[in-house]
């Protein structure tokens, strides 16, 4: 479920802040406390994972009135898919006995939230380990995807989860002129 965030603002939006959550802008995000729509998804971390998120993505903002973000927010929401259904799986050590590592529960969860012209979009999986932008060459075939989420996000941040068992991405995606 989409949480309200504004209690984890930074002090110096370009470090990572107090506890482990880190953060990839230059401001903090509006915190949406009180949805006027909200949808999820649960996907099974396949290869199908990201084009099922960016047709709910599709369909759900279409339907919420907010066609002049859907751009950005389908990039997102593919870039994060595709970055959880390739890394996002469980670790070894957390395995249950008799574990593969590539166990076909392994799942993602997609949520999506709309308050006033704000989108928040959230990427839940199952690895602890936190996504880290990397440099890549013009010969990578893959690498760019959080630097696509900088790019199209407003901002950008990674949560794990209390529990230890996997992470939570966020991204916020604002329409242009309007100002929190």
């Amino acid at each position: 479920m989409f949480s309200p965030i504004e209690s984890i603002h930074p002090s110096s939006p370009s470090r990572p802040c107090e506890g482990s959550e880190q953060w990839y802008s230059t401001k903090p995000p509006s915190p949406i406390q009180a949805p006027t729509h909200q949808a999820s998804l649960t996907l099974v971390a396949d290869d199908k994972a990201p084009r099922a998120a960016r047709s709910f993505t599709r369909s759900a903002l279409a339907a919420w009135d907010m066609e002049d973000l859907l751009d950005r927010t389908v990039l997102i929401v593919s870039e994060l898919t595709t970055n959880a259904e390739r890394h996002g799986r469980r670790p070894a050590w957390q395995e249950p006995p008799g574990g593969t590592g590539q166990d076909s529960a392994e799942q993602i969860t997609l949520t999506l939230a709309v308050q006033a012209d704000l989108v928040g979009i959230e990427v839940e999986d199952n690895s602890p380990l936190l996504p880290m932008p990397r440099a890549s060459s013009p010969q990578d075939t893959s690498g760019r995807g959080l630097q696509l989420v900088s790019a199209a996000a407003d901002v950008w941040m990674v949560r794990p989860n209390e529990d230890g068992t996997g992470k939570r991405v966020l991204a916020f995606v604002q329409r242009p002129g309007s100002f929190r």
